[in-house]
């Protein structure tokens, strides 16, 4: 059982690299005037889930995971309706959460690093830690974005922020993941 879980973890953890690394290619190769085409069609998209869940919500037993979702889902109505009414707010989010996603994930592999890898006595350990900190660094450049001034420069640093933290994600996984002895 134990290590039928420990094997889905492995395969979301490949998906989830896999994913970033696509949106990392997309995010660079996208020409900067198709952004705000991006953005309100993603604010379309979260107006559409907003109707969704007053829908369910209707027709719900009104239990309190249907509270939750409803609020969630109007949440999301309003933060769609904010990407249509305003072009930069895209962008601002969209640096926000590329920004906090490489320095989440590198302050994880960081600590899995120190306490897996260094414990089990793996070579090379702290190539993974001087990695993880330059992710960290990298994902602070890009939450803080003091000279990236055109929207297609921006567009190719996200995506290779996203790029970099999915190699980095897979060379976790091959440090720390525990190895078959035969």
């Amino acid at each position: 059982m134990l290590f039928k879980e420990l094997d889905k973890l492995k395969r979301d953890a490949i998906m989830a690299a896999i994913i970033l690394m696509i949106i990392g290619i997309l995010f660079i190769i996208i020409p900067s005037d198709y952004v705000t085409f991006a953005g309100g069609t993603i604010g379309f998209a979260l107006l559409v889930v907003c109707a969704a869940s007053v829908f369910d919500f209707a027709g719900s037993t009104k239990a309190l995971i249907h509270y939750i979702k409803l609020a969630v889902g109007l949440l999301a109505g309003l933060i769609g309706i904010e990407l249509f009414i305003f072009e930069e707010l895209f962008i601002m989010t969209l640096s926000w959460l590329v920004g906090t996603i490489p320095i989440i994930l590198g302050i994880i592999e960081i600590f899995y690093a120190v306490i897996f890898a260094k414990r089990s006595k793996r070579r090379g350990w702290w190539v993974l830690v001087i990695l993880s900190s330059l992710l960290v660094l990298f994902g602070i450049f890009v939450f803080i974005n003091p000279w990236i001034k055109g929207t297609q420069v921006f567009m190719q640093v996200i995506g290779c922020s996203l790029l970099y933290s999915s190699v980095i994600y897979l060379l976790s996984l091959i440090w720390i993941w525990p190895m078959h002895r035969e």
